[in-house]
């Protein structure tokens, strides 16, 4: 094999393991997309939140008054969820431990629930 070949080669293994590096996150991130897609869809539900509901790159927020809530995806395709209990003092933002978009789902429901108006 020439120079070339090899160079060539080393390149397209350097692009395979960058792509294999950059899916986990991807598919999360498109679950996510996925999940804001499917409140910002049905409107009626969306109305009844009464809430806020924005995608921020790979941050959805829903804001209902009181709480913020952030569920995020990380670089290794890990997701994250808090919310800010909205003080003008001292908020307090918590942590809710979360593997998957149906466990997102879960907290944000219990949150509105617990924080709806």
């Amino acid at each position: 094999m020439g120079l070339k070949e090899e160079y060539e080669a080393q390149l397209n293994r350097r692009r395979e393991a960058e792509e294999a590096e950059r899916r986990p996150y991807e598919e999360a991130h498109a679950h996510l997309k996925a999940l804001f897609h499917s409140i910002m869809g049905d409107r009626e539900f969306r109305q009844s939140l009464h809430a806020e509901v924005e995608l921020n790159g790979d941050e959805l927020q829903i804001d209902p008054g009181p709480i913020l809530m952030r569920a995020t995806v990380d670089r290794n395709g890990d997701y994250h969820f808090t919310y800010e209990i909205k003080h003008h003092e001292d908020p307090v933002i918590k942590e809710v431990p979360v593997k998957t978009i149906p466990d997102i789902e879960q907290a944000i429901a219990k949150l509105l629930v617990e924080y709806g108006q």
